[in-house]
């Protein structure tokens, strides 16, 4: 799709060009005030000449719009189902892995998962097959215009065609108009999932008498054969921008400490958060688990001067080596409040010193076709895992171990090269024999499989020097040490 022959790809003149034009319209809606250009940007449908051929999409939240369906926990959804933007369960996450391409809207965050961000997911086979949205409270969208839907449509589709109708408290039900959508172009590299902003008048509601102060349904009615969609959400839209009023909220930021494991005990810390500003606000507050990654998250309301996040940290000491175990504590704005500094918590910084690593012979003197092997320990155990790597250095006397000489499989998972032709092991490039010795252990080998190959040879030797890093990443080397194959023959 962006490739140099593709038809879909602008020349870089094209795109500032249309880059121009737009930083232009947007100083003129946001600094000037001037609302003639603002349909370029909210949605509308407009396109401005000077941008020249570029296809340029936009949708808009916020302005005078008025919030109507935003899909969330607390909706109803028949027909369709409720899914989640930012998950790992294939079976509630909006975009699964089979789809092709991703979405802005579904982007990750701190978290594999992220409550609180739903979108309505359709999928239907035939025509008629209607989705219905119900508000758990009824939405006053009295004074819109339109109702301004967010929609996506796979890309690459075809003529999605979708009937948008609603429904107030008493029942009464009015069609308000049809959505047709063509995906965009996509491809797997390309977040082409993106909502398009379509408009159905909201007269048709009039007429019918519905009471539009207290709408409880949205209704998708399919009139294509087959297709999929998801609903991002839906507003109450009137053109115009709003009076703009100096925002009164509070500022949430969180601090990080860093504090010594210690010895022995148990500590308990408190996550440095400050609140400033005015009024009150509620964020989402996130936990993260520092053995699984895995958080847990709750809404708080926050305002100046109160505890409103109160995170206690449990730090134990011991005298083992480990890794700095951080406690991540993160903030989203969810209402009324803005945040700073969104990531902090507790690091327990590791205090002590990292085990000595030895290398001792198990079968360093073999014949060809069997394994020459090392025991790699530790001067004790360690609450981390402790890596040790292997170089292969050129032998000070005799004839060096070939890459013929050692089995072909080992030599490609560790190098990635190939036996032929015969050289030295110590000219193989990226070659790095890898040992892990598990948290909680103290041992592991280190193996070198040969193979026989029927020519009479002398002994011949391999060399190689171990390398451990420190919790800093600073490299440590060892002795070299050596390993003898002799002629099976």
């Amino acid at each position: 799709m962006c490739s140099r022959s593709a038809s879909t790809r602008l020349t870089a003149r094209q795109q500032q060009a249309a880059g121009a034009t737009y930083l232009a319209v947007a100083a003129r809606v946001f600094v000037a005030g001037d609302d003639r250009v603002r349909p370029l940007l909210d949605g509308s449908n407009r396109r401005a000449p000077s941008a020249g051929p570029a296809r340029v999409l936009t949708h808009a939240v916020g302005g005078r719009r008025i919030p109507a369906f935003l899909p969330d926990a607390r909706v109803t959804v028949d027909g369709g189902r409720l899914c989640n933007q930012v998950d790992t369960d294939v079976d509630t996450a909006c975009l699964g892995p089979g789809e092709r391409g991703g979405s802005p809207h579904f982007v990750m965050w701190e978290t594999s998962k992220e409550p609180g961000r739903h979108a309505v997911a359709l999928r239907w086979t035939a025509p008629g097959t209607t989705t219905r949205v119900r508000a758990a409270r009824a939405v006053d969208v009295a004074g819109s215009d339109a109702l301004a839907l967010r929609v996506i449509v796979p890309p690459d589709s075809r003529d999605a065609r979708l009937d948008v109708a609603v429904a107030d408290a008493s029942g009464r039900r009015a069609l308000l108009g049809r959505l047709e959508l063509d995906g965009l172009p996509g491809t797997d590299r390309t977040a082409s999932f993106w909502g398009q902003e379509v408009r159905v008048p909201l007269a048709a509601a009039t007429r019918a008498g519905l009471d539009l102060r207290r709408v409880t349904v949205l209704e998708l009615v399919p009139r294509s054969r087959s297709g999929q969609a998801r609903l991002m959400d839906a507003w109450g839209w009137r053109a115009g921008l709003p009076a703009v009023r100096a925002a009164e909220m509070p500022r949430v930021d969180v601090g990080r400490l860093s504090v010594a494991e210690g010895d022995s005990g148990t500590r308990t810390y408190h996550v440095p958060v400050s609140v400033s500003g005015h009024r009150r606000g509620t964020v989402r507050l996130f936990v993260a688990d520092p053995g699984t990654g895995e958080a847990t998250a709750r809404e708080v309301t926050v305002r100046p001067g109160a505890h409103g996040i109160d995170v206690r940290v449990r730090v134990r000491g011991n005298t083992r080596f480990g890794y700095d175990v951080a406690h991540d504590v993160f903030v989203k704005a969810v209402r009324g409040a803005v945040v700073g500094a969104h990531l902090g918590g507790v690091v327990a910084v590791n205090d002590d010193p990292a085990p000595a690593v030895r290398v001792t012979p198990v079968a360093d003197q073999v014949t060809e076709g069997r394994s020459l092997t090392w025991k790699v320990s530790l001067s004790e155990v360690a609450d981390a895992d402790i890596q040790a790597y292997f170089g292969v250095l050129p032998v000070t006397g005799g004839t060096e171990l070939s890459t013929t000489d050692v089995d072909p499989r080992w030599l490609r998972d560790h190098s990635g090269a190939q036996p032929q032709p015969p050289r030295p092991l110590s000219s193989v490039e990226q070659l790095y024999l890898l040992v892990d010795v598990p948290a909680g252990r103290t041992a592991a080998e280190l193996t070198l499989p040969t193979v026989v190959d029927r020519v009479a040879e002398p002994e011949e030797t391999v060399r190689l020097r171990p390398t451990v890093h420190d919790d800093t990443g600073e490299p440590h080397e060892g002795p070299p040490f050596t390993g003898k194959v002799h002629d099976a023959s």
